[in-house]
C-alpha cells in the first residue's frame, strides 16, 4: 500500500472562512425573515414608516444574496477537498514503495495530488465536476448540467489537460531549483461518480483503475533510487 502524505488544503481557511460568513449572513437574513413574519401576523406592520419597511426588505434580500455567495464558494473549494479525498482512495492502493502528496504548491500552479515511485513524478489533476462533458482540443470544454428546477443549460470550463500540462512544467522546474532530475507526467482524473465523461485517452480518464494503470504501467526511463526518492519527498512534504 502506497504511503500518504496529505497536507491541509490550501483552500482550507478560505473554505473555513466562507462557511462562517455564510452563517453569519444566513443569520441574520433568517432573523429579519422571522421579524417580518411577526410584524405581518401581529398586524403591527402597518404601523411602521414606508421608509423602515422598504430598508427591511431590502436588508433581507441584501443578506440572502450575500450569504448564497459565500455559500457558493464554500460549495466550490468544498468540492475541490471532495475530489482529492476520492483520488486518494483509489491512490493508496498503489503498492508500497510508492508516496502520495496532496495539496502543493509548484510556483505559481497549485497541485492537488503528486505520486512519486521509482518509475517517476506523476501529477494527478483531480476534478469534481458533475453533469455531462464533452472533452476537446479547444480551450475550453463543454459541459451540461442540469439546473434546480431541471432545466437542461450548457456551461464551459478550462481545458484541464492544458492546466495539468503547466502543472507537469511548474513540478518539474521545482525540482529543477533543487538540483533534482526526475521525469514528472500526469493525467487528469475525473473523480465524481456521477459524471458522465464523453471519451477518454491517455491524459484523461473518470476511471480509478485507468489511474493506477497509467502510473503502474508508465515506461522508466531514468528509474529513481531512494536517495533521490527522498529529496523529492522532502521538497513536496
Amino acid at each position: 500500500m502506497a504511503k500518504i502524505y496529505a497536507k491541509e488544503s490550501a483552500y482550507a481557511s478560505s473554505k473555513r472562512k466562507n462557511l462562517v460568513l455564510t452563517i453569519i449572513f444566513g443569520s441574520i437574513c433568517g432573523w429579519l425573515f422571522i421579524k417580518w413574519g411577526i410584524n405581518v401576523t401581529t398586524f403591527t406592520m402597518h404601523s411602521q414608516p414606508v421608509e423602515l419597511i422598504v430598508a427591511h426588505m431590502a436588508a433581507f434580500v441584501i443578506t440572502g444574496a450575500i450569504a448564497s455567495h459565500f455559500w457558493g464558494n464554500y460549495r466550490k473549494s468544498d468540492s475541490g477537498d471532495t475530489g482529492i479525498a476520492r483520488a486518494l482512495d483509489v491512490l493508496e492502493q498503489l503498492p508500497a514503495g510508492y508516496r502520495v502528496f496532496t495539496n502543493i504548491r509548484a510556483g505559481e500552479a497549485f497541485v492537488g495530488t503528486v505520486v512519486v515511485g521509482r518509475n517517476g513524478v506523476f501529477i494527478i489533476n483531480t476534478k469534481n465536476h458533475n453533469g455531462e462533458i464533452v472533452p476537446s482540443n479547444d480551450l475550453n470544454w463543454e459541459q451540461r448540467k442540469v439546473g434546480r428546477e431541471g432545466g437542461e443549460y450548457t456551461a464551459s470550463m478550462r481545458n484541464p489537460v492544458q492546466q495539468l500540462k503547466r502543472q507537469i512544467h511548474n513540478m518539474a522546474q521545482l525540482l529543477k531549483r533543487y538540483h533534482i532530475r526526475a521525469w514528472v507526467d500526469g493525467i487528469v482524473y475525473f473523480t465524481n461518480p456521477e459524471l458522465i465523461l464523453r471519451g477518454t485517452s491517455d491524459r484523461f480518464t473518470n476511471r480509478g483503475d485507468a489511474v493506477l494503470e497509467f502510473i503502474l504501467d508508465y515506461p522508466v526511463r531514468t528509474p529513481l533510487d531512494e536517495e533521490t526518492i527522498e529529496k523529492i519527498s522532502a521538497v513536496l512534504k
